[in-house]
């Protein structure tokens, strides 16, 4: 997505953040478009994603552009400071789910390695999801489950991972340092 688009994304998050938080739904619906695509449903880790690449990107940004993201970013930590148990619970929520997709994306590759490869830029960003959300729950005795779980998927793919560059958008690199987001940096055998 463009820079206006993803400024603009985190906005409409951002208007509807204490809605989602008070709601039981992992991903909650937004309707309408931006930029003429579909928006995306808001989700916790979305809302880390996009903070994270607009963060990464800030000097790509115009001044009324860098101005408006340091406004909403204030924003968003404000509600995680206003709701962290609420957060934590979306969290914990959201993990389970996504580390499901991710288990059925590491099977694929397993099952399927040339469609596993092919897909695999796209199903990826369930890991990414994970990573940007478990440091939410780090302190949660209920979320060692899900690390455990993540360790093995994490085992799992560094047995079929070939290491080369960063797969996705180069601009996005510096967001994603190839220490913390290894999965980022290579693809998965075709066996």
């Amino acid at each position: 997505m463009s820079l206006d688009s993803d400024l603009a994304t985190f906005r409409a998050f951002l208007a509807e953040i204490e809605l989602y938080l008070k709601s039981d739904v992992i991903y909650w619906p937004m309707g309408g478009q931006v930029f003429g695509q579909q928006m995306p449903a808001l989700t916790l880790g979305g809302l880390l994603f996009l903070r994270r690449t607009l963060s990464a990107r800030r000097d790509q940004l115009t001044s009324a552009q860098a101005s408006e993201f340091d406004q909403l970013d204030r924003r968003a930590e404000a509600f995680f400071s206003r709701w962290p148990v609420n957060i934590e619970k979306k969290a914990l929520k959201e993990i389970s789910s996504r580390l499901n997709v991710w288990a059925a994306a590491l099977d694929e590759c397993n099952e399927s390695p040339a469609a596993g490869v092919e897909n695999y830029h796209t199903t990826v960003n369930s890991r990414v999801y994970l990573a940007l959300l478990m440091p939410v729950v780090a302190t949660l005795h209920e979320a060692e489950k899900f690390r455990a779980h993540l360790a093995a998927l994490d085992s799992q793919l560094r047995n079929m991972l070939i290491a080369d560059g960063f797969i996705w958008d180069a601009a996005l690199t510096p967001a994603f340092s190839r220490e913390e987001f290894w999965f980022l940096y290579g693809q998965p055998r075709r066996k």
